[in-house]
């Protein structure tokens, strides 16, 4: 087949240019870094493959928290108003898919996607080593209201295959006996048995691998891409710092950057970054064995390998996100306290901070666009690693489709779409 460029080497551009290589096409991957996942969400996320806890963030219980989060009254959850008229017209939009029934409907559009990732995930485990596990997930909640509205969520996910259930205080620990330990009490818990785990700074490089040499795909390392090019409404190349690349077919996969690139050739995506913060530090002997989250901290913990990966906070509204080392250290203390003994932190804790490209209605935005030869793989939010399968088959399946119809000229065109 031909040629398409893939921008961004995180999971996203990674799956997309697996996919894309698997049906044929030449792939060429342009990244910022200095390697995959390098300079993005994939180097230093939750680690957690939540292909059940898809729970969008804009909902009614978030809504009427607002006033607590813009007077800074939440640590783990912080507000800042932005001027930007793009923020506001984003604001707008989550606000209208705060309610409940749009919560129900993007919760499972999402966990849809998760249950496709999922089968595919088990497939290329087979091929690429990231540590790899499949080891469930514990939610907890800190109060009996709070497990009560989850199990009725619970009920609407299963579904849809997600085969949740609820337990008491007893009963998580007897399915995780470290969280008798734990330095919060919670009232309950949702059991998410299918979810799994893994590291996926080490998945995008064994994938940058195989990708190389069963395939073919090509990289550009240390290249940022600064515009897009088009004429007639059609693509005709890239921008980048080290000069112009001639292309006719590109696939945007460049996180929470996605929306500035989109917007060179008349695209507007509907994304704004949140930023979140992680540690990784040796686990010890009171590390879980299963994947936790604390739904009313926002922390969630994963052991990798012999590591303990620690990730949260949800900041969004800023400028341009930076390291903020008190925002790091509510991260920190927060892990201190609730599992003193599940990892080492007296020494590198090995931070990290980036964004998650947020869409109003938590959904990623998949499929062509208004600019032909323009192909939109982006808007994952803070699921962009459980959902990286799924949404690049259905890319592929796209591209795969306008292409045909491209070169058929006894078909009418197909409408470009944008979600």
């Amino acid at each position: 087949m031909c040629d398409i460029i893939v921008l961004g080497a995180g999971v996203a551009g990674l799956t997309s240019a697996y996919t894309l290589a698997r049906e044929g096409f030449t792939v060429t991957v342009i990244d910022a870094g200095a390697g995959p996942a390098e300079d993005g969400a994939s180097f230093g996320n939750g680690a957690q493959l939540s292909y059940s806890y898809t729970d969008a963030l804009a909902s009614p219980s978030l809504v009427a928290n607002l006033p607590k989060l813009l007077l800074g009254q939440d640590p783990a959850f912080r507000l800042t108003p932005n001027l930007s008229p793009r923020f506001w017209a984003w604001s707008l939009s989550f606000l209208a898919n705060a309610t409940q029934t749009a919560f129900e409907r993007n919760t499972v559009a999402v966990l849809n996607l998760a249950m496709e990732s999922r089968e595919q995930f088990g497939d290329i485990s087979q091929k690429v080593d990231f540590d790899y596990r499949k080891v469930g997930k514990l939610v907890l909640y800190s109060t009996h209201e709070a497990v009560r509205k989850a199990e009725v969520l619970s009920h609407l996910k299963n579904r849809y295959g997600a085969q949740l259930r609820v337990l008491t205080t007893e009963e998580v620990i007897d399915r995780e006996p470290a969280l008798a330990d734990y330095g919060h009490t919670f009232a309950g818990a949702l059991w998410s048995p299918l979810d799994e785990a893994g590291d996926s700074l080490l998945f995008c490089r064994n994938l940058r691998t195989l990708l190389e040499d069963d395939y073919g795909v090509r990289f550009q390392f240390g290249t940022t891409v600064k515009a897009l090019r088009s004429q007639a409404g059609k693509i005709v190349a890239i921008a980048t710092d080290d000069g112009e690349i001639c292309c006719d077919r590109a696939v945007i996969a460049l996180g929470a950057w996605s929306a500035a690139i989109a917007r060179t050739v008349g695209i507007r995506l509907p994304i704004w970054a949140m930023q979140g913060y992680s540690i990784t530090v040796p686990a010890m002997r009171g590390a879980p064995s299963v994947s936790v989250t604390d739904t009313a901290r926002k922390v969630v913990f994963c052991r990798i390998g012999d590591r303990l990966r620690i990730a949260g906070l949800a900041d969004i509204g800023g400028a341009r996100p930076v390291f903020q080392q008190k925002r790091f250290n509510t991260l920190l203390q927060a892990a201190k306290e609730a599992f003193p003994n599940a990892g080492d932190f007296s020494g590198d804790v090995n931070a990290w901070t980036s964004v998650r490209p947020m869409t109003p209605n938590s959904q990623p935005i998949v499929g062509s666009s208004a600019i032909t030869g323009v192909y939109l793989n982006c808007g994952h939010g803070s699921l962009g690693w459980t959902l990286s399968m799924a949404t690049a088959t259905r890319l592929a399946k796209c591209v795969v489709e306008h292409e045909r119809i491209r070169h058929d000229p006894c078909r009418p065109e197909l409408k470009a779409t944008e979600r």
